[in-house]
């Protein structure tokens, strides 16, 4: 069998894409099998194990490391390492490309996304909205940019049922004697997309373990989060040579709060809207 050369420590992910293709013809089965995983599947390399990929293919845990040593790592580990240091640099933000056209890319971008949104089945997203329904309380989850959408979606369903509030993943972090306030009959909706927050997936974890159910709405990336989610929508986010587009979220957001108003009968939201009168809140 042709040993591919030996990666330096830091060598993106592509450059690895690249080293296993070009050995294809020179591996064995077995490795021509494990090489074609890691080429298709490199996205979701950083959050699995090597006896995750091993079961999935039906082979050993060892075979995982003997590859990734045949092919010039130290072993599984090194190799999962390089490919999440290059997803890093890769699935941020990038630099403004030229200024031709930018305006136009830009809503032809976002007119593919709001058409792809209409491929998601309203089976789908009328259980995610039943399941916050008949929540007892409704955590909303995000980190950095995701947080933002957060706000939103509580000051939207805040008006239609009670006990909502969203949540920093970074802050919740770092309080988390919070969690003793959820209890099994809460939902928590997770926003996130890439580049995944360590913060969401750490304490959608935790949630998860406390008997909360997960519903997670994400991009159309390998979220670390999918495995524990009871419910997931991953949503077309295609942006910018800059940026990927939140648009999709919000939309989306706004319609399961529009279905969750109609699961709820207005009660709440004519309550609300009497209140807002008497104090005044709006000019007109």
């Amino acid at each position: 069998m042709t040993t591919a050369p030996a990666p330096s420590p830091e060598i993106s992910s592509p450059a690895v894409a690249d080293l296993l293709r070009s050995g294809l013809e020179g591996f064995g089965l077995r490795d021509q099998q494990i090489a074609r995983y890691f080429i298709d599947h490199a996205e979701e390399i950083p959050f699995l194990s090597a006896g995750e990929i091993a079961e999935t293919l039906g082979v050993s845990g060892a075979a995982i490391t003997r590859f990734a040593q045949r092919v010039g790592f130290e072993g599984y580990p090194h190799l999962q390492r390089v490919i999440r240091q290059d997803l890093r640099a890769t699935l941020g933000m990038k630099q403004p490309g030229g200024q031709d056209s930018v305006v136009a890319r830009f809503w032809a971008s976002e007119r593919a996304n709001l058409e792809g949104l209409q491929n998601i089945p309203e089976a789908r997203l009328l259980a995610f909205a039943r399941s916050i329904a008949a929540a007892q309380q409704v955590w909303v989850l995000g980190a950095r940019s995701s947080y933002g959408i957060s706000l939103l979606v509580e000051t939207i369903l805040a008006s239609l049922r009670p006990r909502v509030r969203a949540y920093s993943a970074d802050l919740l972090l770092s309080r988390p004697e919070q969690l003793l306030e959820v209890t099994p009959d809460d939902v928590v909706v997770v926003f996130t997309l890439r580049r995944y927050s360590r913060a969401t997936t750490r304490m959608t974890h935790a949630l998860h373990k406390q008997g909360v159910q997960v519903l997670l709405i994400t991009d159309q990336g390998a979220s670390p989060l999918s495995k524990i989610a009871h419910q997931c929508l991953q949503l077309p986010t295609q942006g910018t040579d800059v940026l990927a587009s939140l648009a999709p979220f919000i939309s989306v957001s706004t319609l399961l709060a529009a279905l969750v108003a109609h699961e709820l009968e207005g009660g709440h939201l004519k309550q609300a809207e009497a209140l807002n009168a008497e104090f005044g809140v709006y000019e007109y």
